[in-house]
């Protein structure tokens, strides 16, 4: 297999078969080295002690920036092959060249780089030990994604990837997402609702839940996507409207519907994409929201968030990738005892998170962690910092909405804050880093720490202005359902409505609580 003129490096390439493991090309004995022949690189993946662990791995031809993958190997989102993974160790054919390998394993770990030149037909070995940036289990920290789905479109068997894809990206908690929009054909959608024990034997605890989600239009969320985790059987319908299968579903019945079914069934409610959707203020009015995926296939927005918090009402910050894993987003929860799925899982609900695609934050207040309630005395003490191997900024103190101080980062990839503040009413305190450097995704480094919650006697912790806020957007929305959403018949309308008249409701009994301001 040689090369001609007529030919690209790329068309060459892929006529390249990848080579199987223990593969040795030379020259033969006596005669002149064979400049036709790939050239081949492996190596062993380790962690710093030296034992064997799955990574992700970009090869770069170092003069021309051209990236090379085995044709069979898993990769990442197709429309972002940035990477391949592999498991202890790897093996590629390419040209002649200078190569740069690079093994990257979560946000926890540095990216192992190293450099080679490699001759045709000859094997070059280059292992690659996967160092740490800091390990947070000691604390109790354990990370997760909680909302993923794959398309049919993948290249290779889906077991293999759900097997080999989350222990490589260093995750110790990933939820696959049951979804219905119309006939697509989510790969994912094969395996059953509920733990996925044949696929958490590799260091990922694996469990299949669902997206239930409605759209009014194609890019309009509707009443919104939400997540269920930690459901024992799927809680129907999946998707209403425009998403049903055969896209002439009604919008019926609303997602508080779907998610108070999930509540008696003992799931977790996650809800999407920045707060996606009209619905979201009544569900959390409700209490029916437990946390609230920042990013999650999008770029961080808090603006939704930090209106329902200052309602007063506690929710945890969380994330996930949505499509496939094909970026760092996760969510880190602290575990009280022995790291399990129904730890992780209490520890998500109480609030013991911070959300990240870079920098690993954390924060206290008076000693306590996110999750928290403090009561002041006239004072706090703010203690937080972050590491991070991807460039950021600074570090900001949020207080109901409004940063409250902040520290740059020295050298981009570190900062500590400590400060002592003046706290005169109730409300919550949260911890943020900001940066205008991006993932290799292309989305701008965030991390965001859920709040510890402010109680000062005889003040309020509730803001008028956001409750207000939320009223009128309900009311908008219930003049939308009305007038512009699909139902079968009256009844189904005026239940939907009626929910959300639920919601105002909610809302103007918060708005008449003696705990404003």
């Amino acid at each position: 297999m040689g090369y001609t003129p007529k030919l690209t490096r790329r068309q060459i390439l892929s006529s390249i078969p990848v080579l199987t493991s223990g593969t040795m090309l030379g020259p033969l004995r006596g005669q002149k080295p064979d400049t036709s022949a790939p050239a081949v690189i492996r190596g062993r993946l380790t962690d710093a002690g030296g034992k064997a662990v799955a990574a992700k791995i970009r090869v770069t031809e170092a003069n021309t920036g051209e990236v090379f993958m085995p044709r069979e190997a898993i990769k990442t989102m197709p429309d972002r092959r940035h990477y391949f993974y592999a498991r202890g160790n790897y093996e590629i054919a390419v040209p002649a060249g200078r190569y740069r390998i690079e093994a990257v394993r979560g946000i926890c770990h540095q990216p192992a780089v190293e450099y080679t030149e490699v001759g045709s037909g000859i094997a070059h070995n280059v292992d690659l030990a996967i160092q740490p940036l800091r390990d947070l289990k000691p604390a109790g920290w354990y990370s997760g994604n909680t909302h993923t789905h794959y398309h049919l479109s993948i290249d290779e068997n889906p077991d293999d990837r759900i097997r080999m894809v989350p222990p490589a990206e260093d995750l110790d908690v990933s939820v696959l997402s049951y979804l219905i929009r119309n006939d697509s054909p989510y790969i994912t959608n094969r395996y059953p609702v509920g733990r996925l024990p044949q696929f958490s034997r590799d260091g990922t605890i694996m469990d299949m839940g669902e997206e239930a989600r409605n759209n009014i239009r194609f890019g309009d969320f509707g009443y919104g996507h939400v997540l269920f985790l930690n459901i024992p059987r799927p809680i129907e319908p999946v998707s209403t409207g425009l998403l049903s299968k055969d896209g002439k579903a009604p919008d019926y019945p609303t997602l508080s519907t779907l998610c108070a079914q999930a509540r008696q069934l003992g799931g977790t409610t996650v809800w999407c994409h920045n707060g996606s959707g009209i619905e979201i203020p009544v569900a959390a009015a409700l209490g029916l929201v437990n946390a609230y995926n920042v990013a999650d296939g999008l770029a961080a927005d808090y603006e939704r968030y930090y209106r329902l918090l200052n309602c007063g009402l506690p929710i945890t910050a969380s994330t996930g990738t949505d499509w496939w894993i094909y970026d760092h987003n996760r969510v880190f929860v602290q575990v009280e005892g022995s790291f399990t799925y129904d730890s992780w899982i209490a520890g998500l609900r109480a609030g013991r998170t911070f959300v990240s695609n870079g920098p690993l934050l954390l924060l206290t207040v008076d000693g306590k962690g996110p999750g928290s309630t403090v009561a002041p005395r006239g004072k706090i003490r703010v203690s937080a910092e972050a590491v991070s191997r991807i460039p950021f900024e600074r570090i900001e103190i949020v207080q109901d909405g409004r940063v409250v101080a902040d520290q740059p980062s020295v050298g981009g990839t570190q900062v500590r804050l400590e400060r002592e503040l003046e706290v005169e009413e109730g409300g919550w305190i949260a911890a943020r880093v900001t940066g205008s450097a991006k993932t290799y995704a292309g989305y701008p480094v965030f991390a965001h720490s859920s709040p510890v919650y402010l109680r000062v006697d005889g003040t309020a912790y509730r803001k008028a202005e956001a409750i207000g806020a939320c009223l009128d957007e309900v009311e908008r929305s219930m003049r939308l359902i009305a007038k512009t959403y699909r139902f079968d018949n009256d009844a189904q309308r005026a239940m939907a409505v009626g929910k959300f008249r639920e919601g105002r409701d909610a809302f103007g009994r918060l708005l008449t609580t003696a705990t404003l301001r």
